[in-house]
């Protein structure tokens, strides 16, 4: 995965834009079948989660022919040489926790590999030393009529599978990390087919191109459903974010009479150029503090974004305050309008 992160920052009460992508290129561990098919099984989740409120969609198979990149639907919600879903979650205190990475469809485990630090992958030097093993701890899984499955990034030391063993639906073969060539704690689910990768929401190949038909490998009970925009952390801190500390999972959400300021901050995959990004706080009364929008100008796969109010004379009153995010996009906000409201109190 060839990594870039951009921040741009004008002043502390500003937005602060992080933008991390990178390109992950799964290696192939093996291409023998021995177990039922997916077509005939379909696809679960490859981690214990619920979409949407504890693990969100990072980014799609990039099915764009060109050196362009584009999902399945025609959105940027990929980037280029992309061959897998990424499932992430929130932070390094989630993953710390322990979220189990399971088998998407029944199989025979054929390669794992464990013992690769869990680190972020944020210069040419951190880069240069996963070079050939850019998945990371790894799981492949074999499954009948040339069907593979491979899971990437896994956490060091958690793995519990062997090759050669056969494995259930939604049996854990580890936990959520950060080994590889990763930025963020995810697992990558790269779905193959006699060596093909096959995108999960089609079943076209990669690079058939976007917009296609196509049935979905994903099991009908629950369905996965596609991820415009995902809104997936947000919170206060009462002077200037410190977004390492946030993504640890460090909340300061426990705020002061006489905190200097009262900033929202929200983390979003998914952002595109033209899209608004409007903050709004209210106070314990009701009364709006301040609302504040803010354009996006470029297309990122992972945005951090921050706008607040410094403290009037005196201090804030007590009680509990009421902030909420939204991102819409097209005119008027007609064509999407997604939310996140947070709350804390002062005492």
């Amino acid at each position: 995965m060839t990594a870039s992160c951009l921040a741009l920052r004008t002043s502390w009460l500003a937005t602060l834009v992080v933008l991390c992508l990178g390109a992950l290129a799964a290696s192939s561990f093996g291409d023998t079948a021995q177990a039922p098919s997916i077509e005939r099984q379909g696809l679960g989740l490859p981690l214990t989660c619920t979409l949407g409120e504890t693990c969100w969609v990072a980014n799609y198979v990039d099915v764009d022919p060109t050196t362009g990149a584009r999902d399945f639907r025609c959105q940027p919600r990929t980037y280029e040489g992309h061959d897998g879903i990424d499932f992430a979650i929130r932070d390094l205190a989630v993953m710390a926790q322990g979220i189990p990475v399971v088998a998407a469809a029944a199989g025979t485990v054929r390669h794992v590999r464990d013992g690769m630090e869990d680190r972020a992958i944020t210069d040419e030097a951190s880069r240069a030393q996963i070079a050939g093993k850019e998945c990371g701890n790894g799981v492949v899984i074999e499954h009948e009529g040339g069907w593979q499955t491979q899971y990437c990034h896994l956490r060091r030391g958690s793995l519990v599978v062997k090759p050669g063993e056969r494995v259930d639906r939604s049996t854990p073969l580890g936990f959520v990390g950060l080994s590889g060539k990763t930025e963020f704690p995810h697992v990558h689910l790269t779905v193959r087919r006699h060596g093909e990768v096959i995108d999960p929401f089609t079943r076209q190949p990669m690079r058939a191109g976007c917009g296609l038909g196509g049935t979905p490998l994903w099991r009908a009970e629950p369905p996965v459903p596609y991820e415009e925009v995902a809104l997936y952390n947000a919170g206060f801190t009462g002077s200037q974010p410190d977004i390492k500390a946030i993504r640890s999972g460090r909340r300061d959400e426990e705020l002061a009479p006489t905190s200097p300021a009262l900033v929202l901050w929200v983390e979003i995959f998914g952002v595109q150029a033209g899209d608004r990004i409007r903050f709004r706080m209210t106070g314990p009364d009701g009364a709006l503090l301040f609302e504040r929008e803010v354009p996006v100008e470029r297309t990122q796969a992972r945005r951090f974004a921050f706008a607040g109010t410094r403290m009037p004379t005196g201090t804030w009153p007590l009680g509990v305050y009421t902030g909420t995010v939204t991102l819409t996009r097209g005119p008027q906000g007609q064509s999407l309008a997604r939310s996140i409201t947070q709350t804390v109190t002062i005492r």
